[in-house]
């Protein structure tokens, strides 16, 4: 290693050597377990976050039990403060010294900043526990000792649900998997067909007494801060007798202002889901929801979020800090095709809640243009809710009564799904916050339109697993049905491509790992922030 340069001189120590160089992004040449000591001076800072924590739990791995590590860092603050009069040096110490390619190059950028908590936290992950941590002039200097590996064995979940959507689904699948995995989950909720698909997936569910509504109409507000004190103060009780658990993840909006309090005084790490953009919620009933939520948005250690659609609209909306926000998608349980196959009826289907903004009625209309040029195509949507009465006066007046088909609820969608050559999600949605119905259809292989708009062009990959029009236009939703159904060959490059982009991405298992990875960087961060 070149102290001065901070990065390691490959050519140089190959000519003496090649067998003491290796590549430290990449897996170690050790088994697990038959290292005592690992020093990592000037080192950490220069990967970027991703490879950072590769390497951290490769080094977790090739440890002995009790063996040690030793890191040298940069202190960004000690930084900060030490040339805050001289702002091009502080620039170089933080930054790296990228002036000479022949002197350090690339390899001298700095791309992770680290303070006391987050170098603590970052390596408690993956079970390093901090020994003693220092400063010297502006480095951290710290060893850390290998112990047992962070793992959320136990959750308490709580959440008001109002409706049954994706949301509920995605949060019982989760769930499940994460009981397979272990984990020992104790949910809370007021729905009771909620409380039934955590019960059939062996969740220990219990009722939540009061609904409390902060972002419905006036009455409900009015409703929810007679209620709320009382809420508040059962959710109090309901934290107490739970206090042990290892994790408290809250996924509704009542369950963050009224419960969020009582994880901080019970000294419980607390996970936040937010499934959706906030900014219409917020600013609802003079702004009473944004102020009673920023003042509670400081207590979660984790915020996740299922898309970048959501995470952005955190940042500038609620004030969430960047730091403390995990991307994580959402994932389903649903068994996958084993490949592609056609179908030669043209059926396109859409499930959905049917309420404004979820598209239906754009989809219609667009519909209306597709008989066109395909009369015997036929259209099944399938969902509930008080849009129903609008959708039908709709088809009627379009005249396409005869190839359109309301199911309602049905008690398998796979089976429809199955049937159809292509699946439209056309919502518009202000609130979306993911669209199952997109990664369910692509487990199936089928193809998927939509519309060009967050969060949706984050899981359908134009051209490769579906094809995207410009968002609310009926004209171009029409066209690109067309375009799908016309094209057989069209239909198995995009069904072929969405059954690889589900398997990569959005199995629940894999998602429920990302989870876990979540908890436990919440259990680390709390205790971190106590040393």
């Amino acid at each position: 290693m070149d102290h001065r340069n901070g990065y390691i001189n490959i050519d140089a120590v190959s000519a003496v050597n090649p067998d003491l160089v290796h590549d430290i992004s990449k897996t170690l040449p050790y088994k697990d377990g038959t290292v005592q000591e690992v020093i990592a001076q000037d080192i950490l800072e220069h990967f970027i976050f991703d490879d950072f924590i590769f390497v951290i739990s490769e080094i977790a791995r090739v440890l002995k039990d009790g063996g040690t590590l030793h890191v040298r860092t940069p202190n960004v603050d000690a930084i900060l403060h030490q040339f805050e009069d001289d702002k091009e040096v502080r620039n170089i110490f933080l930054y790296g010294s990228t002036a000479h390619r022949t002197d350090t190059g690339v390899f001298g950028a700095h791309k992770i900043g680290f303070t006391r908590t987050r170098l603590i936290a970052e390596l408690l992950v993956y079970g390093l526990e901090v020994t003693s941590i220092g400063t010297n002039e502006t480095n951290f200097e710290a060893s850390f000792v290998k112990s047992t590996p962070l793992k959320a064995e136990s959750i308490l979940f709580l959440n008001q649900a109002l409706s049954i959507g994706g949301a509920e689904v995605f949060d019982t699948d989760l769930f499940s998997s994460l009981k397979q995995q272990g984990v020992r989950v104790a949910a809370y909720t007021n729905n009771t067909i909620f409380a039934h698909m955590l019960h059939f997936s062996e969740i220990s569910t219990l009722s939540v007494p009061w609904v409390v509504d902060f972002i419905g109409n006036v009455k409900g507000l009015i409703k929810a801060l007679v209620y709320g004190p009382l809420l508040f103060f059962w959710y109090g009780k309901t934290v107490y007798a739970h206090r042990s658990v290892d994790v408290m993840v809250v996924s509704g909006f009542t369950e963050k202002i009224l419960a969020s309090f009582w994880a901080y005084v019970f000294d419980i790490p607390m996970v936040w889901i937010e499934f959706g953009p906030l900014t219409t919620v917020l600013n609802k009933c003079m702004q009473l929801p944004k102020l009673l939520y920023r003042l509670v948005a400081d207590l979660p250690e984790r915020v996740i979020v299922p898309s970048q659609n959501t995470a952005a609209d955190l940042l500038r909306s609620a004030r969430i800090s960047l730091a403390k926000i995990e991307y994580i998608p959402c994932g389903t349980s649903q068994q996958s095709s084993k490949k592609f196959s056609d179908v030669a009826q043209p059926v396109i289907v859409c499930p959905s809640r049917l309420e404004k903004g979820k598209g239906q009625d754009i989809l219609l209309e667009a519909f209306a243009q597709v008989l066109k040029d395909i009369p015997k195509a036929h259209l099944q949507i399938i969902g509930v809710g008080d849009f129903i009465t609008e959708l039908e006066a709709l088809v009627t007046k379009l005249g396409i009564q005869k190839s359109v088909s309301f199911l309602g609820r049905v008690r398998d969608v796979d089976e429809y799904l199955q049937k159809a050559q292509l699946v439209v999600f056309p919502s518009v949605w202000e609130l979306e916050g993911f669209g199952l119905v997109t990664i369910e259809a692509m487990a199936l292989a089928k193809p998927v339109v939509a519309f060009n708009r967050g969060p949706t062009n984050e899981i359908v990959v134009d051209g490769e697993t579906g094809v995207l029009a410009e968002p609310g236009d009926s004209g171009a939703l029409a066209e690109a049905i067309v375009k799908v159904m016309h094209s057989s060959k069209l239909r198995m490059k995009l069904g072929t491509g969405g059954l690889k982009r589900f398997n990569d991405l959005y199995r629940i298992d894999l998602v429920a790992e990302q989870y876990q990875l979540a908890f436990r960087r919440a259990i680390a961060w709390h205790r971190a922030g106590k040393k």
